[in-house]
């Protein structure tokens, strides 16, 4: 279906006419008219752009920011409609950074709109994360955005959780009942729900309002119309009429709303063999498109490379490090390919039971997920030293610069420790791959803990080299032992004190090690005079890939796999929110003594 974008078009042009006290030249009003009209037409690109120009600088000029932001993410929606998710992606956060810097408070319409690109990228966690951000940030006493927000999340719902869709369209059916349109809209989402809540009685009701509604304000909407119509030959038994209805592409489209409306109709039919095809196709559609999006990077990479390949002296030194990168995508290509043979080879196991499809499906929206995080994140750290050692290998290797031995040195060296990061990148990538396939570690080792601090603090004090003071304290007398695993302790310590070293421009970093009789637990903690984390990270630090500071080296993953291991070990790991002076992270461990 194409309802879930129609709602964000439908939304975001309304905001703008119900803003629209400004005076607008009849010229001005010209070119919004022709803008209106190019929207959907996907083979007048150039001149969609140009004029959402136009109309963002007319915005602009009349100092109209909620306008302006509104015709920036109907840039968004027609690359989302142009199914270029990895672009309208880009441009969204483009947008969010925009409105954090100019201070304007309009996030729920791009959290409303982030919802929408991995909606139709079949992510569905992600979808209602956006979606639930949008209607937190919404300003209550604004109807028509408020209007948006719910009917964002009750759309994403609606297949998902019926109920829960119903009941946000009840909330919003009270607000917009002065806007005819948007209370069509959602008396057919209604309709949609119901049907997949398999409630023909609430169906009928619902149709009827509809109906009156439709009746009395004189509303004319094919769209809706066919959808009620298709919803209405179902639970009327008419299953080869809703079929035909959906075969009609000037309203439906095969996207992922219209599979999950096919594997309805066919489970109400009773259809087992065409439910699992529908959801084979729905898994190849989400396949396609983590394949287009991996097809997307790879080609803004392709062209990089070409403007790298004019350098011709610098080719040799260039090409390793890009086939890495591209060898990274590469296997996550095979991956994706590997998973999908995998699907095929169980395909008959599946047919027998349903319930593995489900779970399987969840587990394939996580690692598409995980992977294309996977992809941002490898190819925006190689990116920066790989730059460095492109750019030197260019100079020492153009006859045209005259380089004392000095400066050829230094560079030499600055290759040298670039080339470094990119391999203690790949290792560290190799260990969290090794940590993460862990289920369990062994308690097997006497650990006396105040010997185990000070080694631990020793190994610190060579990265520290002298620069902040370093403090050990415990309450523990220098015999207390107790069992753990020697290896896993050793990493969670070592990453906590690296961190906090890393942090700290100047002052101390401390360890802190006692016990508590009553929990049977001993607790080690690692604070530090840094620049502390603010509120606003603080609920997302142990988050895979999550970094406080973008610009710092690392994946994100040390606090991820810090938190993992402390509960391997029985323990926890948490980050001491009162603490105001810097950061102090705790880990507790049982005290299973020796």
């Amino acid at each position: 279906m194409k309802h879930r974008h129609l709602i964000t078009i439908l939304l975001l042009l309304f905001g703008v006419v119900v803003q629209a006290k400004i005076d607008y030249t009849e010229e001005e009003m010209q070119v919004m008219q022709r803008y209106y009209e190019m929207f959907n037409q996907a083979n007048k690109e150039r001149e969609f752009y140009e004029l959402n120009k136009q109309v963002k600088d007319i915005m602009l000029k009349k100092n109209d920011r909620l306008g302006y932001y509104t015709f920036s993410i109907n840039e968004i929606t027609y690359e989302i409609n142009m199914h270029r998710n990895s672009k309208a992606l880009k441009l969204a956060r483009k947008v969010l950074e925009e409105m954090k810097e100019n201070g304007d408070g309009y996030f729920d319409m791009i959290y409303n709109t982030m919802g929408t690109i991995y909606e139709d990228r079949g992510n569905y966690k992600m979808a209602k994360y956006y979606n639930q951000k949008a209607i937190d940030q919404v300003n209550p006493k604004d109807t028509t955005r408020l209007i948006g927000a719910y009917l964002g999340m009750a759309n994403l719902e609606a297949s998902v959780h019926p109920d829960k869709a119903i009941e946000l369209i009840n909330r919003t059916l009270s607000l917009c009942k002065d806007y005819p349109t948007h209370y069509s809209y959602a008396q057919t989402m209604k309709g949609l729900a119901c049907f997949f809540k398999n409630d023909p009685e609430l169906f009928f009701e619902t149709l009827d309002q509809y109906n009156i509604f439709k009746t009395e304000h004189e509303l004319q909407d094919e769209r809706n119309d066919t959808i009620m119509a298709t919803v209405k030959a179902v639970f009327e038994n008419k299953f080869n009429d809703a079929l035909r209805l959906m075969n009609n592409k000037s309203y439906y489209s095969e996207n992922l709303g219209y599979f999950d409306m096919l594997i309805q109709v066919y489970r109400l039919m009773g259809d087992k063999d065409m439910v699992i095809a529908q959801q084979q196709k729905k898994l190849n559609a989400i396949d396609s498109l983590n394949a287009n999006l991996i097809y997307e990077n790879m080609n803004e990479m392709n062209a990089e490379m070409e403007v790298n390949k004019t350098q011709r002296d610098a080719a040799r030194a260039r090409q390793y490090w890009l086939a890495a990168v591209i060898l990274l995508l590469l296997i996550a290509g095979a991956l994706l390919v590997w998973r999908y043979l995998t699907r095929r080879r169980f395909q008959k196991q599946l047919l027998q039971q349903n319930k593995e499809l489900e779970i399987a499906l969840l587990r394939a929206e996580e690692s598409d997920r995980m992977k294309t995080s996977f992809i941002e994140h490898v190819s925006h750290e190689i990116r920066t030293p790989l730059n460095v050692v492109t750019g030197y290998a260019q100079i020492i290797t153009n006859p045209d610069y005259e380089l004392e031995e000095e400066e050829r040195n230094l560079m030499l060296n600055d290759i040298r420790r670039n080339t470094m990061e990119i391999t203690d990148i790949v290792n560290e990538l190799l260990e969290v791959a090794q940590d993460e396939s862990k289920e369990y570690y062994p308690k097997e080792n006497k650990i006396a803990v105040n010997d185990f601090c000070r080694q631990m603090m020793v190994q610190a004090e060579l990265k520290n080299n002298g620069r902040l003071k370093m403090e050990f304290r415990t309450d523990l007398s220098d015999d207390f032992v107790f069992m753990s695993n020697n290896t896993a302790l050793k990493k969670v310590l070592d990453q906590l004190l690296s961190n906090a070293i890393k942090f700290t421009e100047e002052g101390s970093v401390s360890l802190y090690v006692h016990q508590s009789p009553d929990h049977g637990v001993v607790r080690f903690i690692v604070a530090d005079t840094g620049i502390g984390i603010s509120e606003e990270h603080q609920d997302q630090v142990f988050e895979r890939f999550y970094k406080v500071n973008a610009f710092k080296q690392g994946f994100g993953l040390g606090l991820t796999m810090s938190r993992k291991i402390a509960i391997l070990l029985g323990g926890s790991l948490e980050l001491d929110k009162t603490y105001t002076q810097g950061a102090r992270f705790i880990l507790t461990l049982p005290t299973t003594t020796a």
